[in-house]
């Protein structure tokens, strides 16, 4: 039976931090269960954009710090932080800004850690079928110990983003984008999302759910606070628990299904063993899901065709762009235009992979129902007005 640890943790000080992330860690076996002394430790982050820490963007950098110093002092020989953040700026990826907006360099490097942009580190092509090869970093290969750090968010496309999620960063570039344009909806995205997972040998999942995001995640959502950290061997039970407290059914996100169906995790909250805390003690209250996210909801007899005309859409707020194009530069297949300063979708060719809600710097993108019709039927099924409430 899979294991995930819930512990509180309301702040991001660091000796607070130590302390309830060896409390996690101590639960599951001890951080001594997952390394050696001298091995070499991959820590994957969540490095999404360029954000601040108090966004709720990307994995705290002081979390990071204090991860990096219990694996130090547990004997690792070199611990690595690593990521490769979506999208790109006038053609070029913006991982290394996003570094140092972010914190995570700083921090880091204080605790004694290599910091590796997986941009620059080189591929290893791994064959996953007779037909399909996918390129990870090369130092998602070649490290003894892979540690996935994501923070808990909400996500408009694929409803969550997690421990299973995050390891999607370990595809250096624009090669991010191409799997979009392959996989344009949850279902066929999570083949690949659970792809990348099956092969990037994560041992240990520790997730930073003391700030969270909630509504329009990843990138555009309000900070929320949470107060947890969860830890597990298993990433798609630990989704499960942390989807769980904030208010989703974990069977109805797709790629932990589809894990759960591929042997890769467990999603069945019946077959998951919590340590610490107990499920209904953490549950968040007034936790804002997705817009989209309400389609959960509805019945299985209602059609694919229905259920596209029910779904929000991306749409630019004139009063928060400012003309900078990222939108249009990371749109996948390439259907954003721009209208003036304002850029505008051809929605007849649009993927629905939310790129462009998800990477936009000044969250001007925003998730809109086309008319007001299917607004109400959103607020019916949601009982808040398109974007459910737990």
């Amino acid at each position: 039976m899979s294991q995930v640890s819930v512990v509180k943790c309301n702040k991001y000080d660091k000796i607070m931090l130590k302390s309830s992330i060896t409390k996690a860690l101590d639960m599951i076996g001890g951080i001594s269960s997952f390394m050696n002394k001298g091995n070499n430790v991959l820590l994957k982050v969540n490095l999404l954009s360029p954000k601040p820490p108090e966004a709720a963007v990307t994995t705290h950098p002081k979390f990071v710090e204090a991860v990096v110093e219990l694996f130090k002092e547990a004997g690792a020989a070199k611990v690595m932080v690593g990521d490769s953040s979506g999208g790109a700026i006038a053609g070029k990826a913006v991982t290394a800004k996003a570094f140092k907006v972010s914190g995570i360099q700083d921090a880091a490097e204080r605790a004694g850690a290599e910091v590796v942009n997986f941009d620059k580190t080189g591929v290893v092509g791994i064959k996953v079928t007779n037909d399909e090869i996918i390129y990870l970093a090369k130092p998602v290969v070649e490290a003894d110990v892979v540690v996935s750090l994501p923070k808990l968010k909400t996500h408009s496309a694929t409803l969550f983003t997690g421990a299973v999620k995050n390891m999607f960063g370990c595809i250096p570039g624009l090669k991010k984008a191409e799997y979009h344009r392959k996989y344009p909806n949850p279902n066929k995205f999570a083949h690949i999302l659970t792809q990348i997972y099956s092969i990037s040998r994560v041992q240990l999942s520790i997730m930073d759910g003391i700030t969270a995001m909630e509504g329009n995640g990843p990138g555009s959502g309000p900070p929320k606070d949470l107060g947890l950290i969860l830890a597990s061997a298993d990433g798609v039970a630990l989704d499960s628990v942390a989807s769980k407290i904030i208010g989703y059914d974990p069977i109805k996100i797709p790629y932990l299904t589809e894990c759960d169906r591929r042997g890769l995790g467990v999603a069945q909250l019946d077959k998951i063993q919590i340590k610490g805390w107990a499920l209904e003690t953490v549950k968040a209250r007034d936790f804002r899901l997705p817009s989209n996210a309400f389609l959960t909801r509805v019945p299985d007899f209602i059609g694919t065709g229905l259920l596209n005309i029910l779904k929000a859409v991306p749409a630019a707020n004139p009063e928060k762009c400012n003309g900078c194009q990222v939108c249009v530069e990371n749109c996948p297949p390439q259907v954003i235009k721009m209208k003036g300063k304002i850029p505008d979708i051809n929605y007849d060719e649009c993927i629905e992979c939310l790129c462009c809600h998800e990477l936009c710097p000044q969250n001007a993108m925003e998730l809109k129902f086309r008319n007001p019709f299917i607004r109400i039927i959103a607020g019916l099924l949601s009982g808040a007005g398109g974007t459910i409430r737990h």
